[in-house]
């Protein structure tokens, strides 16, 4: 079960840390693997969003609290002294 869950970020966090150092390390052809390697990740994220489904206007927004919390009600004078 732990194998398959943390495969595919096992993964990318792999790509991820190869591009860097590729990036870093030369020219030329390590230039070109670093531009792939770490269009990975953002090509990962731009799927999960295209496929989350639903969009965000479907979320319903967290109604505010009318209680204040009692931090934010405190006078500053009443503020405890470290």
């Amino acid at each position: 079960m732990i194998r398959s869950t943390f495969a595919v970020p096992t993964l990318i966090a792999l790509a991820t840390v190869f591009g860097l150092v590729a990036a870093l390390t030369g020219g030329g052809w390590r230039d070109a693997a670093a531009w792939i390697a770490l269009a990975i990740p953002v090509a990962a994220v731009g799927w999960a969003m295209a496929t989350a489904g639903g969009s965000s206007r479907s979320v319903r927004p967290v109604a505010r609290s009318r209680v204040k919390s009692s931090f934010f009600a405190m006078p500053l004078t009443q503020v405890p002294a470290e």
